[in-house]
């Protein structure tokens, strides 16, 4: 099985198990209407998925993509902890490796800027609890 082969099926493990965490949550017994919480959680698995569906080059791709979600990992850590701040400090950090990898050639502009944008909108969510 070749890399490209490797890193699609692992992609869409991601993407599928992801997936099927959502839909979980969101059909749970007794399941209300979301709370910013769970909405802010709900964006960063999907700012997941997208990072994990992103193009990466270079000798250290899978490590670039890796220090992403281990970012936005760290981030979900951080707003389960209810410490606010540190959440957005962790999404700020993800956004400025995005920019130099961007800016290295490492990955598209424009994927760049998608990942960019939904953590803009993950600031925002976190920012919105208070």
């Amino acid at each position: 099985m070749n890399t490209t082969m490797k890193k699609t099926m692992k992609k869409t493990a991601v993407i599928f198990g992801a997936t099927a965490g959502l839909l979980a949550l969101l059909l749970a017994p007794g399941a209300a209407l979301a709370t910013t919480v769970t909405e802010c959680h709900a964006q960063i698995e999907t700012l997941k998925v997208a990072t994990a569906a992103a193009t990466f080059t270079g000798q250290s791709a899978a490590k670039d993509e890796a220090s992403l979600l281990s970012k936005l990992g760290d981030a979900e850590m951080k707003l389960d902890q209810a410490k606010f701040a540190d959440a957005i400090q962790k999404m700020t950090d993800y956004k400025s490796k995005v920019s130099q990898l961007a800016a290295a050639k490492k990955m598209a502009s424009g994927e760049a800027q998608d990942l960019i944008n939904g953590a803009d909108d993950i600031i925002r969510c976190i920012q919105s609890l208070g």
